[in-house]
């Protein structure tokens, strides 16, 4: 297969990959098979083009806010959704970047070295996808789509009484914090991405030499 074709279905499949990753988690956790997939703003994209036309700002504002993609739960009985995985655009753009990211890493050189290479990818991109879900738990909070870390500490605290530890005054600290937490984990995933691009370079300039000597 070409490198350019190996590469593309590469970044197809990671990127499904790290859009059904968190669905999957969410119906373990909670139960449930993923049975609703919508697009909010392609929903609304006519009502979107004549508010652009009159406030481009707020327009943009909206886009931002809108998730472009949604995958949910039903409850049989009422047809609602017990659960939502909510994909933003920036949160859908950050996860295009990790699997363009690997699918470059994953194809260059010897297809040997893929195992090995996925491996040390794993840390860091598991930490970007977190940093990017978002879900809403009907059963947990009635509110729109929360971060999934500030989600989960939010239904520790909610249920304190019948755990082990008090985590009221855990998400009490942590609720003022969640920006400053998710780009922090953003970070580290980035970091720890680096040394899986600098072997692969390192891997690829060897294979280089080898080959023209």
């Amino acid at each position: 297969m070409p490198s350019l074709t190996r590469s593309v279905v590469l970044c197809t499949i990671i990127l499904l990959g790290l859009m059904l990753a968190p669905a999957a988690v969410i119906a373990i956790s909670v139960g449930g098979v993923p049975a609703q997939i919508t697009a909010p703003l392609v929903e609304q994209w006519p009502l979107l083009k004549l508010l652009w036309t009159s406030n481009a700002d707020a327009a943009m504002h909206v886009v931002m806010e809108q998730p472009l993609i949604t995958i949910a739960d039903a409850e049989p009985a009422s047809g609602g959704a017990t659960w939502r995985v909510s994909y933003y655009p920036i949160s859908l753009a950050a996860q295009l970047a990790v699997a363009v990211f690997a699918s470059l890493i994953l194809s260059a050189g010897g297809k040997g070295a893929t195992g090995r290479r996925l491996v040390t990818l794993l840390p860091g991109t598991a930490l970007l996808v977190f940093v990017t879900t978002y879900v809403q738990v009907a059963t947990c909070c009635t509110g729109g789509p929360r971060w999934a870390l500030d989600l989960w500490l939010f239904s520790l605290a909610s249920n304190a009484p019948d755990a082990w530890i008090d985590w009221q005054p855990i998400y009490a600290w942590t609720e003022g914090k969640v920006s400053a937490l998710q780009i922090a984990l953003a970070l580290l995933g980035v970091a720890t991405l680096v040394p899986a691009a600098l072997h692969a370079r390192t891997s690829m300039a060897s294979a280089l030499r080898n080959k023209s000597a």
